[in-house]
């Protein structure tokens, strides 16, 4: 009687380092992300869980997660946007990457990040650099204006 305690209390803690570990030898075999997130999900480990192991094993494979998290729609764009961020607070800027190519919205990601104390200016869709200016500076016009100081003038007249 005393073995079947000792074999039932084991298992019940042995089942938690099972789970976890699925996650990173998923990883450290280099399985595709469906296999790892088909794998976790089957362990019964939510979202939140598989996006907290991925990232405390490689941060850089987070954006991959949330992409195939979003794409498959695993939940809704927010809720793995809230779960990566937090899981990878660092890589802001590549998981909302990863969630544009989507189809995630900016208002999407901007409520996640803001909903995970994630700077937004950090996460914002890239914008071509601007060069130098080139060209003449913009002057008022000299045509019967008062140059934007209201008033009417002579243009209006008429």
């Amino acid at each position: 009687m005393n073995f079947l305690k000792t074999v039932i209390a084991a298992s019940i803690l042995i089942a938690p380092i099972y789970a976890q570990a699925t996650v990173e030898s998923d990883i450290v075999d280099k399985q595709p992300m469906s296999v790892i997130f088909n794998n976790a999900l089957a362990d019964q480990i939510d979202l939140l869980g598989i996006f907290n192991q991925i990232a405390a094993i490689d941060t850089a494979l987070t954006p991959n997660a949330t992409s195939y998290a979003a794409c498959n729609k695993l939940d809704s764009i927010e809720t793995i946007l809230s779960f990566a961020f937090l899981a990878a607070p660092d890589s802001a800027q590549d998981i909302a990457n990863a969630a544009r190519e989507c189809g995630a919205t900016e208002e999407e990601i901007l409520n996640s990040a803001l909903a995970s104390n994630i700077d937004p200016t950090t996460i914002g869709e890239a914008t071509a650099a601007g060069g130098g200016v080139t060209g003449a500076p913009i002057t008022t016009p000299s045509f019967g204006s008062a140059g934007g100081a209201g008033g009417g003038g002579t243009a209006s007249a008429g």
